[in-house]
């Protein structure tokens, strides 16, 4: 095995709003390697809960690696127990479903398969408080780029300090501007000199919707803030996310599911160091370049260094949705994800000097085109001309059809054709 220094990833970007004066973690730099990593975050909600086990990876290495066949149980005001069973490598789901009480403290233990044991800290699940409103206000942010920025207002309705951390899932409509209800049908995909009859290529009706898709993405930056420095336990306009005009994600309808997390303080203020540490793009996926102190520990080895952190909140959300049009419904919308304004005319096939194998592999730029997954039917051309002798082509040949890039005219590519359950229109 390398004996080198070994980096931990960690998977949070910075996105810090509002924050209050908090004493941070004390970090050391050093190097360190094969370190458990652990993901754990209980909430309120009543499901099966998921904590995630890996192993602190070099540099070097792209993916980390996962800490098999461990056993996991969360044990609740120590006398009610909740095991984990492993259903992928290094990802542990509760076996039954559950949500963390009000006041009630959680401890999570782990044993790995090599028989040592980690346990953490007992958390008491935090308050929960309600998130009063979600809205979007047209702003320009501190680059002078203007968009729709998504706010939000929570109140207390005790007079104690509150932390906060956000997280969102953003879902939005994609529809394919070049969409065309007919498809590219390959009807021989070999050449003359290979089958005895030339290429061939139709058209048939599309089996799919490829015109109306839904995609969804999920924030990966830290945003956190909290109230102790305020005179009212209330938060006023918290910025949850911006979003540019010209992005194509909110050109016809959008909808952002905001969750609020209540933390405690310990939990605020390592995700606060974290974010100071790290510009990563989440809990486990950058560099941190020294380690920071969690609430885990081994039994085994008190000297052992643990990456990460068990977390027990009180969540709240709420959705709102809106169309570009509503906001901005003077202005043409957004550009697309892609430039569809090409149009490609590949050939049916390209000539050589042997005109009895037509370049002799048969190739079809039109056909391997069609298979790669590039193009998609666009139109008809009205020019072409079918001919299958070389001496009759020339540099104004042209292909059969017009296409467009496959995204342009398929949605798939960049979402789902199957409607989101909670989708409103």
């Amino acid at each position: 095995m390398r004996n080198g220094p070994y980096i931990l990833v960690f998977l949070c970007p910075i996105f810090i709003g509002t924050m209050s004066c908090v004493e941070p973690f004390e970090a050391e730099t050093q190097v360190f390697e094969n370190a458990l990593v652990i993901d754990a975050r209980l909430t309120d909600e009543f499901k099966r809960h998921r904590i995630e086990l890996s192993r602190a990876r070099p540099f070097e290495q792209e993916t980390s690696m996962a800490e098999l066949k461990a056993t996991v149980m969360v044990i609740e005001d120590a006398k009610n127990f909740y095991d984990f069973h492993e259903v992928e490598q290094g990802q542990y789901l509760s076996v039954k479903e559950f949500s963390a009480k009000q006041n009630s403290s959680y401890e999570l233990r782990i044993t790995t398969s090599d028989g040592k044991s980690y346990n953490s800290e007992a958390v008491t699940t935090p308050e929960k408080i309600a998130i009063e409103d979600l809205y979007v206000e047209i702003e320009t942010n501190n680059s002078g780029e203007e968009g729709v920025s998504v706010f939000l207002d929570s109140r207390s309705v005790t007079n104690s300090a509150s932390y906060f951390r956000y997280e969102y899932e953003e879902t939005y409509k994609v529809i394919a501007p070049y969409w065309n209800p007919f498809d590219f049908d390959v009807i021989d995909d070999k050449g003359v000199g290979e089958d005895g009859d030339p290429f061939e290529v139709g058209l048939k009706p599309k089996e799919r919707e490829e015109r109306v898709c839904y995609n969804t993405t999920f924030s990966t930056a830290i945003n956190q803030t909290a109230t102790d420095g305020l005179e009212e336990n209330k938060l006023k306009r918290h910025s949850i996310r911006f979003i540019s005009k010209n992005n194509y994600i909110i050109s016809h309808r959008y909808s952002i599911l905001v969750q609020q997390h209540v933390q405690n303080l310990d939990a605020f203020s390592y995700y606060q160091s974290l974010n100071a540490f790290s510009s990563s793009e989440s809990v486990f996926f950058e560099n941190q370049p020294g380690f920071l102190l969690g609430n885990i520990s081994s039994e085994t080895n008190p000297d052992e260094k643990i990456l990460g952190f068990f977390e027990v909140t009180a969540v709240t959300s709420k959705r709102i949705y809106f169309n570009y049009q509503d906001l901005f419904p003077l202005e043409p919308l957004p550009p697309y994800y892609i430039n569809c304004e090409p149009i490609q005319e590949p050939l049916l096939w390209l000539p050589t000097a042997d005109t009895h194998s037509f370049d002799g592999t048969g190739r079809s730029p039109l056909i391997e085109a069609i298979q790669a997954g590039l193009i998609k039917y666009y139109a008809t051309n009205p020019d072409y001309v079918e001919t299958f002798s070389i001496d009759e082509l020339n540099e104004n040949t042209r292909g059969p059809y017009f296409a467009k890039a496959t995204a342009c005219g398929d949605c798939n590519v960049l979402g789902s054709n199957i409607k989101p359950d909670f989708w409103i229109e």
